[in-house]
């Protein structure tokens, strides 16, 4: 097979795209805008968008899940599985095979296409099987009792269309690349208010099921879980997933997929992701890949240590006061990592947020817990407590998450500037050293 992704070819029609990509965006973040855009609509509603029609606003063209404006570019998707043949598989011996998500900057002829439905991130449902077994209460349907893919199909919010055609850069320059990974017992798709964004903002962002650490994936045509030797091998895989991808981005873009070759600055790299996913982002760096010039590290399990050398590459961490699961434990490790680092810096902490303040899991069930709907509180045992809306966590994850990109992807000054301080007032407390 090769080594850069079968593009799902045991099912011939799910490369073929149904053309679909982003709302129109009349303009991207302005650095000075984003107090104004966390304006509480905490008595606002949002009807659901359903497949095939534009995605609803807050009454100002910010989105219900990301918080914000949209970037200037539509929102491309697609789906690869890429196979590292450098590494076996402990369950079946073959190579270790990741499916794949990329969102990217779209061509103009997107705009106004269908938006991507959520079956599509399970081959479109192509087998009735991919379905089913997502159903169950060990995969998307643990989310929440009863939900269904059907029900998801109709209610998902996103601004992506799938298999568009990439958009070319502007004039000498190429599209910078984020790896995300995401937390232990997740799915990929689960973080769209980020991927989006980035990608509409003009960043090139690739997540992939970490297989064995995932709730559902498909590979080869088999749907596969969480645990298992794979979720026994999934701390020292985690990593090498992310540096994978680079290596698999690194060589679509000198042809390996046409699609790609040509449009991806492979110079301008940066690792991140959320809880386990953030602890390999940091680890990732830990390794000193050369190509790696930022990471973002969301409620990072840093408790899972292995992390043995200075941090020199700017680090933005953020984490949430509530947070029940890496716990006051787990935050204070954050704090140590952001007072330890000695290249820039960033730590951002959100008062009302809990860990999956920092996912799109609200989309699944509003009343999930720890971040999302009424929470157990960390800072108050017993008692419970209000956190902020999904739209105004994310608003405040994606300023700060696109500003540090910008800034030391993309050597802007002006976001560099945003960095130098709070704009969300009481509702985080922020340090930094550049």
């Amino acid at each position: 097979a090769d080594a850069l992704g079968k593009n799902f070819a045991w099912f011939p029609n799910v490369h073929q795209s149904r053309y679909s990509t982003a709302v129109p965006a009349a303009c991207g973040f302005m650095a000075g805008t984003a107090g104004m855009m966390l304006a509480r609509r905490r008595g606002s509603s949002v009807a659901a968008a359903t497949a095939g029609t534009m995605v609803p606003d807050l009454g100002d063209g910010r989105h219900p899940v990301t918080g914000l404006l949209p970037g200037p570019y539509p929102v491309g998707v697609t789906t690869v599985q890429l196979d590292d043949h450098a590494r076996s598989d402990p369950e079946c011996g073959g190579p270790r095979a990741l499916q794949t998500e990329i969102w990217y900057p779209a061509a103009d002829e997107a705009i106004g296409l269908p938006p991507n439905r959520y079956s599509d991130f399970l081959c479109r449902g192509a087998l009735l099987e991919f379905i089913k077994r997502a159903e169950d209460p060990d995969a998307i349907g643990g989310y929440r009792k009863g939900l269904t893919i059907a029900e998801l199909d109709a209610s998902w919010q996103n601004i992506a269309r799938r298999d568009v055609p990439v958009r070319d850069p502007p004039t000498d320059e190429r599209w910078p690349v984020v790896v995300f990974s995401h937390g232990s017992g997740a799915f990929r798709a689960s973080y769209v208010y980020l991927t989006e964004y980035l990608a509409s903002q003009g960043y090139v962002v690739v997540a992939c099921d970490h297989v064995g650490s995932s709730r559902y994936t498909i590979l080869n045509g088999q749907v596969i879980k969480a645990g298992g030797a794979r979720l026994e091998a999934s701390q020292a895989d985690r990593p090498h997933d992310m540096l994978f991808l680079l290596k698999s981005l690194e060589k679509m873009s000198l042809g390996a997929d046409s699609r790609f070759a040509g449009r991806l600055d492979m110079g301008r790299c940066a690792v991140a992701g959320m809880s386990f996913g953030g602890w390999a982002a940091a680890k990732v760096v830990d390794i000193g890949d050369p190509c790696i010039k930022a990471a973002v590290l969301h409620c990072p399990s840093l408790a899972r240590g292995d992390l043995q050398n200075k941090v020199k590459t700017p680090v933005l961490t953020m984490i949430g006061t509530e947070d029940t699961v890496i716990g006051e434990k787990g935050n204070g490790l954050c704090q140590e990592y952001f007072a330890n680092a000695q290249g820039p810096r960033y730590l951002v902490e959100i008062k009302a947020a809990g860990h999956v303040s920092f996912t799109s899991c609200e989309q699944y069930n509003p009343h999930y817990g720890n971040g999302i709907g009424t929470s157990r509180s960390l800072t108050s045992p017993g008692e419970t407590y209000e956190p902020l809306p999904p739209t105004e966590s994310h608003a405040i994850v994606n300023s700060y998450t696109l500003a540090f990109l910008d800034a030391h992807l993309r050597a802007k000054g002006t976001q560099k500037h945003f960095l130098e301080n709070n704009h969300f007032q009481k509702e985080i407390v922020y340090s930094f050293e550049h």
